[in-house]
């Protein structure tokens, strides 16, 4: 409605910034409201300065705004020349009839100055062309303003009402500036209820949105406090209340009276006695695709409702469903952004699952957390009797529930083992769904305290593995944003199920292999030493699941100087044949780098000689490296890596800042080729909390991919985790794996600044005992 008034009017705060301004304004200047709102006012229109006015009535405008504005009384210029910017880099010529007028907010003080600026230009140059001269034009001008004086007195009663007009609608437009902050709908009634309703002189009212078939209200404190607001907070859309029947119809429902509102219901008076109202109005709120909710104005007196104060009540309407829709849609991205989070903590958090009871925790406790789940369950099919299932239920469900439903038919009524059987989700709203699948849902809700469930089917690889069955202690709508959350989570436990169940089977089949193939694990994937400050982690996952060994390995030791080594590489082969090579190989460098106390290349040069002349017929490839520290570079606090290449992968360097720097350099020839041709060292500072995996190739390799391609991947993926321990960071990597046609070995350390103690995060200190270097 301000906007449509035929008459220029520009809103500015006190600190005279433009707020607002109409459809007649922007004409009038030939401006847009998007150069206006948000400037300085005379920024957007500086004054043109003139013999007779330096600063082009800048001054004079200005004084008349803040006249207006400290007095708070209206202040009218006499006829002021002030030109504006005719958008082609120059000025246009005009003449004004301004006017200036404060708006007061509740506790008197000046919230917005408006401004009525009459464009009197063709007056004044019609004045001009006539050859009146300039006292002759000054008193025509008051001639003209006493005509206006005279006119004003006659019109008064209609100026007057004009003037509540213009100042209800202004409070309507700082409402809705106050609108645009509010983040909730407290938020929403909370402006309401201080701003708005004095608009509609209203002591209070009530927003209520609309879920589903139910309304649930925030009612403003002024109506009977906290006893109403418990009382009236959560309605159905069917009731017989006004705002129930302004959602469920979409028109207002409009009440003039005490008698009127009593005869609307019998549930009014009730209304009535808690609010202290005798007239309401609820009035609908909607975008135009959907019906978000009501609002409810009350009045302690009859109120009129004439064809102004209606439209009054529904442009106020508008606004607040504006700002409602604002506030639900950025709800919705802000809960959209926390599953989201939720799904990324648990893919991470799941890779540490060890069993199925902390897979159903994490599943349920902390993913479906965000979606206001009660409890869940996972279910497997017993491997005792396979017509079973076996259930891991969290506490939320509670323990009689844990003990009365560990075990269930697979062909059973129950939502899980439809899910189980069927391999189809199984999804009930609310009690009456619940108890319409089958009667025994009645025990079920009563043990648990939930009636709204889902039950969706794990499967990984095109197999059934189990089922995931969530229970909501409230009924549920399933919109397809909760239902991908769902799945999203399903999928995650269907994986680390399928994870778990195949390390289970390793576990039975290897238990054949314990002997042999044990003991040559445990020599070869020892634990590494922890010397002062520096955090040595290591990982291993062979290709063939049937031996848990292969042709990949790590290996970290210190020398008798204090250096301690760090060794990654890979012999030919994927069996206890390319392990058996490996130990050898492992052994026969850790001998040679003992003794020899040589650079990592005179290591590895004596490792080939002697592969050579043990016979040792296998081809490996290796990065062996050392981290080194001179008196001078530990008053510094760095450590120097130096290394040697054979044939193998880049070792990787994340700097403390986070770059991540792939250490490639001319790499020397592969082990068991030629041991006579030259190696070289290589060196790289390493800052206090710098981090380096050395790694197999099985962690980059991708089938069809480019091994540059893993690498780049493998260099954004430890980018993205370097804020984790050492140790979680391991692990993470290797979550990222699926499938492996490679074993994967990982050796990572990081450098812990010395001026402080070892972190807890990093462990204690560990060597052998009695080693040279402790001497």
């Amino acid at each position: 409605m301000f906007r449509s008034l035929p008459t220029p009017f520009l809103v500015m705060t006190p600190d005279l910034v433009i707020a607002e301004a109409n459809e007649a304004y922007l004409a009038t200047t030939g401006r847009t409201r998007d150069e206006l709102v948000g400037v300085p006012v005379f920024e957007a229109f500086p004054g043109n300065p003139s013999e007779s006015e330096a600063d082009g009535g800048v001054s004079k405008v200005q004084a008349s705004f803040e006249r207006a504005r400290d007095t708070r009384q209206p202040d009218t210029m006499p006829l002021q020349e002030y030109d504006i910017p005719d958008g082609r880099g120059g000025f246009s010529k005009r003449f004004w009839s301004l006017i200036s007028t404060p708006v007061l907010d509740a506790e008197g003080r000046c919230a917005y100055v408006v401004q009525r600026a009459e464009d009197v230009t063709d007056y004044v140059r019609d004045q001009q062309r006539a050859g009146a001269d300039a006292s002759a034009l000054q008193r025509r001008v008051l001639q003209v303003e006493s005509d206006l004086y005279a006119r004003g007195l006659e019109l008064r009663a209609a100026q007057a009402a004009e003037a509540a007009s213009a100042d209800r609608l202004t409070a309507l437009a700082g409402v809705a500036l106050r609108l645009a902050g509010a983040e909730t709908v407290a938020d929403l009634v909370s402006v309401i209820t201080a701003g708005g309703m004095a608009v509609v002189d209203s002591p209070g009212g009530a927003v209520a949105v609309r879920e589903g078939d139910v309304l649930r209200s925030v009612v403003s404190e002024q109506l009977g406090g906290a006893a109403t607001q418990e009382t009236y907070q959560t309605l159905p859309v069917d009731g017989p209340l006004p705002v129930c029947v302004a959602a469920r119809t979409g028109r207002p429902v409009l009440l003039p009276d005490r008698d009127a509102s009593l005869a609307f219901a019998p549930g009014m008076a009730a209304v009535v006695e808690a609010t202290g109202g005798v007239a309401y109005a609820s009035l609908p709120l909607r975008t135009p695709t959907r019906e978000i909710g009501v609002l409810t104005i009350v009045w302690d007196r009859p109120r009129h409702f004439d064809p102004a104060e209606v439209e009054v009540l529904t442009a106020f309407a508008a606004q607040c469903s504006q700002a409602l829709d604002r506030i639900q849609t950025r709800q919705a991205e802000l809960r959209s952004a926390r599953q989201l989070a939720a799904l990324a903590d648990l893919a991470l958090t799941l890779g540490r699952a060890e069993s199925v009871h902390e897979l159903t925790s994490i599943v349920v406790e902390r993913g479906l957390a965000v979606l206001g789940a009660q409890g869940g369950a996972v279910a497997v099919v017993d491997p005792d009797d396979r017509s079973r299932l076996r259930l891991v239920i969290t506490d939320g469900l509670g323990s009689v529930a844990q003990h009365a439903y560990e075990l269930l038919a697979l062909d059973g009524p129950m939502p899980v083992s439809i899910a189980a059987r069927t391999g189809r989700p199984v999804v009930t709203h609310d009690a009456a769904e619940s108890l319409a699948l089958t009667p025994d849902m009645a025990q079920v809700m009563a043990d648990t305290g939930c009636q709204a469930w889902f039950a969706h089917p794990l499967t990984t690889g095109g197999r059934l593995v189990g089922a995931l069955v969530v229970g909501w202690a409230e009924p549920q709508d399933f919109g397809a944003a909760e239902s991908d959350v769902v799945v999203a989570f399903a999928s995650q436990a269907a994986q680390v199920l399928d994870r778990l169940q195949t390390r289970a089977a390793e576990r039975t089949a290897l238990t054949a292999l314990a002997g042999t193939v044990e003991a040559l694990q445990r020599s070869l994937l020892s634990d590494p030493p922890e010397p002062d400050h520096l955090q040595v982690a290591v990982r291993y996952l062979p290709a063939a699941r049937q031996a848990q060994v292969g042709g990949d390995w790590y290996d970290s030791f210190v020398l008798g100087d204090g250096r301690t080594v760090l060794v990654i590489g890979d012999v030919t082969g994927h069996d206890s044949h390319a392990a058996a090579a490996m130990a050898q190989v492992r052994n026969v460098l850790r001998g040679v780098a003992h003794h020899s106390g040589g650079t990592p290349a005179e290591v590895l040069t004596g490792l080939d000689c002697a592969m050579r002349d043990l016979a040792i017929g296998t081809l490996a490839t290796a990065v062996l490296a050392s981290v080194e520290q001179t008196p001078a570079e530990a008053a510094r606090g760095v450590r120097v890596l130096r290394w040697s290449n054979a044939g193998h992968p880049a070792p990787l360097l994340v700097a403390p800042d986070g770059t991540v720097e792939e250490l490639e350099r001319p790499a020397d020839l592969l082990l068991g080729v030629d041991p006579l041709r030259a190696r070289a060292d290589h060196t790289h500072e390493l800052p206090p909390g710098s981090t380096v995996l050395l790694y197999t190739d099985g962690l980059i390799e991708r089938r069809g991919v480019p091994l540059d391609e893993g690498v780049r991947w493998l260099s954004g993926l430890v980018q993205s985790l370097r804020h984790l321990p050492l140790e979680e960071l391991c692990d993470a990597v290797l979550a990222e794996l699926s499938e492996m046609d490679d074993d994967v070995a990982l050796l990572a350390i990081r450098a812990h600044p010395e001026d402080r103690p070892r972190p807890a995060e990093a462990g204690p200190r560990r060597m052998p005992e009695g080693h040279t270097a402790l001497v």
